[in-house]
């Protein structure tokens, strides 16, 4: 029903009661919030006439036709969204290729700069707390934990996520290495994190992705430095490629005992992408129902990692940001490319591959989709890849997804030969079995995706820790 009261028929109660006959005076105005409906094939005017319970209902409701209904709740937004699925169906892998490298060239700028240093994780009392020797968070929004001898800086590699205009505040970090367990529950409580996105598996190609830092077992307790950690109960789902966990955490100075859940999405291919939408699309209603639920009152950062907190750390957080401004009907551009580099600028390597930079593009696509009623399948490009110099600067309208041309600092040709070499790595990581999220051969490329520092001794992998693999 419409949420304008006067452009009900009946009142709540059912038809109103004959009375008195009173003079006829002339009828109210149409209201001003009915739905605008366009002069296109397939829409239905909503309002007064139609009631849902869910948007999955909506979206499954078809007219005689067998065309799915579609809403124009918010005619400006629902124009947005066309446009950028017209926009997403003409995309070829090429124009991809180009606006992720344009990503990887301004992510290489972002180090000279001093505002994108990492001077505290490179201390040398750090190496032992990083992963990876390459995936450092920045000064200036690392996450600190109460400083002690140890510790004298409150170190841990992971960083405070903000994107304007978003709802959700994350905490993007590494999976906890075997020296950091008792650091790793010390920052879920000093900052009051209610539910932890966990999005690797804790080996992954022979490999070690995360230390286990939750009990094996539903009722068993394990001791992590102050915290004592209780798994209550472990659920899974139909879509059984995530499940949650209920863990109890017992401080052991204070006696403080609080629950914190945990979503674990365990099908997500080491640096790649899920097969389909749908499951992490699932995945992410739920980190929004339970976060609701679990933090209604105060606005408690979700922690969210994989191996290094990065590529499939940074997908899901630009994917949920979209999200909630659609569903808010806030949302008044889509620059999938803006929002990448804004997260680079917050943390690293943030949507670390090609692939991935796409996969956000296909969920974004489907929520459009989702919104609007559309239930058929977008139709495959088979048009030839476009040439490089016939790419467009920008794209009409609010969306904006082509990046800006790529800085040169010498002939045109040598930037498109630097492209083309690019385009043959990725084609030769794209059929390796053998790849290492966040510590790919695109260091080999013509614009790495991480720096050369910090100097030797570079980490656990460099002093045989088997964490760091």
């Amino acid at each position: 029903m419409s949420d304008d009261t006067s452009a009900s028929v009946w009142n709540d109660g059912g038809p109103p009661e004959i009375q008195e006959q009173k003079p006829k005076s002339p009828p109210p105005p149409l209201p001003t919030s009915n739905p605008v409906v366009k002069d296109t094939p397939n829409v239905v005017p909503t309002g007064d006439l139609i009631q849902f319970e869910s948007e999955e209902e909506r979206a499954a409701t078809t007219v005689p036709n067998g065309n799915p209904v579609i809403f124009e709740k918010n005619p400006a937004m629902d124009g947005l969204l066309r446009e950028f699925l017209k926009e997403e169906e003409a995309y070829t892998p090429q124009d991809y290729l180009r606006r992720f490298y344009q990503i990887r060239v301004e992510q290489e700028k972002l180090r000279m700069e001093a505002e994108y240093r990492s001077e505290c994780a490179v201390a040398p009392q750090h190496y032992a707390r990083n992963r990876y020797r390459d995936i450092l968070p920045y000064d200036k929004n690392r996450v600190e934990i109460q400083k002690d001898s140890e510790n004298p800086e409150g170190y841990m590699n992971a960083s405070l996520i903000q994107l304007p205009g978003g709802k959700t505040e994350f905490i993007a970090a590494q999976a906890p290495l075997p020296a950091t367990l008792d650091e790793w529950w010390k920052m879920i409580d000093e900052h009051r994190v209610s539910l932890v996105v966990i999005l690797c598996k804790l080996v992954e190609l022979n490999k070690i992705k995360c230390e286990r830092y939750w009990p094996e077992q539903v009722g068993e307790s394990e001791l992590f430095g102050d915290y004592e950690i209780t798994l209550e109960e472990e659920k899974l789902f139909d879509d059984d490629e995530y499940l949650m966990r209920c863990l109890k955490m017992e401080n052991q100075t204070t006696g403080e005992c609080r629950k914190v859940h945990q979503l674990h999405y365990r099908e997500w291919p080491d640096h790649g992408c899920p097969s389909g939408e749908k499951q992490l699309l699932n995945m992410i209603d739920l980190m929004e129902n339970i976060h609701e639920e679990v933090s209604p009152q105060d606005s408690s950062p979700i922690l969210v990692h994989c191996s290094a907190g990065v590529g499939r750390t940074g997908t899901i957080i630009a994917i949920n940001f979209i999200r909630e401004q659609m569903k808010a009907e806030t949302l008044h551009s889509i620059d999938i490319f803006g929002l990448v580099m804004t997260l680079r600028k917050q943390r690293a390597s943030m949507v670390q591959t090609q692939d991935q930079f796409q996969f956000v593009h296909r969920c974004i696509a489907s929520y459009c989709r989702r919104h609007l009623g559309i239930i058929e399948e977008p139709k495959l490009d088979l048009a030839p890849p476009v040439a490089t110099a016939d790419l467009p600067v920008g794209s009409s309208g609010s969306v904006r997804l082509i990046a800006p041309p790529t800085p040169t600092t010498g002939p045109s040709t040598d930037q498109t030969a630097t492209i083309a070499n690019y385009n043959q790595l990725h084609h030769h990581q794209s059929s390796s079995n053998h790849m290492d999220e966040d510590t790919s051969t695109e260091e080999a490329a013509s614009v790495p995706d991480f720096p050369e520092e910090p100097p030797a001794p570079m980490g656990p992998e460099d002093l045989g820790s088997s964490a760091a693999f």
